[in-house]
């Protein structure tokens, strides 16, 4: 029986942190995925194949985790590869472009919470800031390009 119907009042889990570690994802099976799309026709996966040969995006993997305020509720954790984001001078241009795709994922992590009756306002997940944090070969790649 779920909490609500036995009289439980259940307060939300409160978010306390939202944050992305991006990395390049060197992984064969990425780019294969992206190249079988584009062989497929799709149109966006050509695109980003096409920048990406030119050294205009970059493909990566994000580590993420949502922590809560809750002392006793451990952070929920989830990674994410083959993610293209486009090269850019400016670190906080990438950074928003890490927080974007990181947004999505959360909302996705926030609803498998909310499926098993944990409460968690979903809809808000993806409006919220994430924290990014780019490692050093990411941050070499824009530095090259500025």
């Amino acid at each position: 029986m779920p909490a609500a119907q036995a009289g439980i009042s259940w307060l939300v889990l409160s978010v306390q942190r939202l944050s992305a570690r991006a990395r390049l994802d060197q992984s064969p099976e990425s780019l294969a995925h992206a190249r079988a799309e584009a062989a497929a026709g799709d149109e966006s996966w050509e695109q980003w194949l096409a920048e990406y040969e030119r050294g205009q995006a970059l493909i990566v993997a994000l580590e993420l985790s949502m922590e809560f305020t809750q002392n006793e509720r451990a952070p929920l954790t989830g990674s994410i590869g083959g993610c293209f984001v486009e090269v850019d001078s400016h670190r906080p241009q990438v950074e928003q472009q890490v927080a974007e795709l990181a947004a999505g994922e959360f909302v996705a992590m926030g609803g498998n919470l909310a499926a098993g009756d944990l409460p968690i306002e979903v809809d808000e997940l993806g409006l919220m800031y994430v924290h990014v944090d780019l490692d050093h070969e990411i941050c070499h790649h824009l530095t090259r390009a500025s």
